[in-house]
């Protein structure tokens, strides 16, 4: 596959695959680096926890640019890509910036960010095989519903502060659901190719 779009010219997702492979390989090298020969000062460490974060960043984004690149779901992978550059940004700013003011704000916002790029970068994950079984296709739709529901609920509980106890049976039993579908539909595409 060649990096370069069918006009020669490198489409922005090809662009941006480049550069989070080259990050994950330089910050795979410092951070290798630093385990063997370094002394795990606060720099040190501050270093290996963004290495972290790069690698998790790097890794959420991925079906973002994915439907990005095949122009599947494109406002939604945005909103996704925005998201979770966000959620980074803030993990950069606690990394580095020592004491977060701002009170609980702060942490309910990085919560969120995190929530909305986890939920819908997961729910693109499953959009990634198209089924072509009506009983499939019902799966992955009920799925990503469930994931768009568990998300709405943790937010909620993120900015409310708490949720009733039949809320969070709700939600323990919609996460069950979750991960059975994250689990079953890829499983399910597969069998009926």
């Amino acid at each position: 596959m060649s990096l370069l779009g069918s006009t020669g010219i490198w489409k922005p997702t090809r662009i941006a695959l480049v550069a989070i492979v080259l990050s994950l390989v330089a910050s795979a090298g410092i951070g290798i680096i630093i385990i063997l020969v370094g002394d795990f000062d606060e720099t040190e460490v501050k270093i290996l926890a963004t290495t972290g974060a790069l690698t998790v960043f790097s890794i959420l984004s991925l079906p973002s640019l994915f439907h990005l690149e095949r122009n599947r779901y494109p406002h939604i992978s945005k909103v996704a890509i925005f998201a979770s550059i966000a959620f980074f940004g803030m993990i950069l700013l606690l990394i580095w910036g020592g004491d977060i003011g701002g009170g609980g704000t702060f942490w309910k916002i990085l919560g969120s960010a995190g929530v909305v790029s986890i939920g819908i970068n997961h729910s693109l994950l499953l959009l990634i095989p198209i089924p072509t079984k009506k009983l499939i296709s019902l799966s992955q739709t009920v799925t990503v519903s469930i994931i768009a529901t568990v998300a709405v609920l943790i937010l909620v509980a993120i900015w409310v502060g708490d949720l009733p106890g039949p809320f969070i049976r709700i939600l323990g039993a919609l996460a069950i659901l979750d991960a059975l579908g994250t689990v079953a539909v890829p499983m399910l595409v597969r069998i009926s190719k």
